[in-house]
């Protein structure tokens, strides 16, 4: 399994971009990478998590986003998270630590 591994998801609420990092030997590691990877001054920290997570994004950049031992609960739950916000939501970014 992914024990020991760490991911991360960042959010530009101006742009709607996100920027993601997963594999990595702390959650440090993983939140910077995932910051550089967002690109944007405004991005901040959505998660930090060892399984799987998902975000989603909306109309007027609203978004969800959720951590689970599934991709695919991930992404349903980053969705409904999301519709609750806005509508016309999508996954842009869905994925696991390794052994997950």
């Amino acid at each position: 399994m992914a024990e020991g591994l760490f991911g991360a998801i960042a959010f530009s609420p101006s742009t709607g971009q996100a920027g993601s990092a997963w594999n990595n030997d702390t959650g440090t590691l993983a939140e910077t990478e995932a910051y550089l990877q967002c690109g944007s001054e405004d991005c901040y920290t959505a998660v930090i998590f060892q399984q799987c997570a998902a975000i989603a994004v909306g109309d007027g950049n609203g978004m969800g986003f959720a951590a689970d031992l599934s991709s695919s609960v991930a992404a349903d739950t980053a969705l409904a998270n999301c519709a609750e916000y806005t509508s016309n939501c999508e996954i842009i970014a869905s994925f696991c630590n390794e052994g997950y």
